[in-house]
């Protein structure tokens, strides 16, 4: 028999079981809301990034078709330069509309077609500055071929007597 004095061994406590346990109230809506705002900042974050490649690529197409129109608004002024004149087929349009050739009347038959006047609409209508247009009408027939440019535009011009003003006028970049 045992001694009836002897103690018995402890057992040690074991916590319940986890599923057991009480949980504070409140708690249980941690996760699910940790999980929506990480979903929401995510979701948000991807709209973003579609939306600043979508506005990038919209903002590219418009700076193409404003460089288009730029240039499709250069390829005309020539031809917009000579109908303000009435001069459609007096002067010469080349070069896509970028070049405009005008050949002024001299005292030779068969120099020019281009008036005095016809002269003075055309330099007008290019935009010429003052400055130019009376560089044009102050060149001698021993000063050679001159030149001015202004905004996009480029102009060289010969002055003779037997020949007349000739001016040729480009758009230049």
């Amino acid at each position: 028999m045992s001694n009836m004095n002897e103690q018995p061994v402890a057992q040690p406590e074991t916590p319940p079981p986890t599923a057991a346990m009480p949980t504070p109230a409140g708690s249980r809506w941690v996760v699910p809301i940790v999980v929506g705002v990480v979903s929401l900042l995510v979701g948000a974050a991807a709209g973003s990034a579609v939306t600043a490649v979508v506005l990038g690529a919209a903002q590219r197409a418009d700076a193409a078709a404003m460089v288009e129109a730029a240039e499709q608004a250069k390829s005309e002024f020539s031809l917009d330069a000579a109908t303000q004149c009435n001069l459609d087929g007096v002067v010469e349009i080349a070069d896509q509309g970028r070049t405009m050739i005008v050949d002024g009347e001299g005292e030779d038959f068969g120099s020019g077609d281009v008036s005095f006047s016809d002269l003075d609409c055309i330099i007008d209508a290019v935009g010429a500055p003052a400055s130019v247009k009376e560089l044009m009408y102050s060149t001698r027939s021993l000063d050679g071929r001159q030149s001015g440019e202004w905004d996009d535009i480029s102009a060289s011009w010969s002055y003779h007597p037997d020949d007349g003003l000739d001016i040729i006028f480009e758009i230049v970049e």
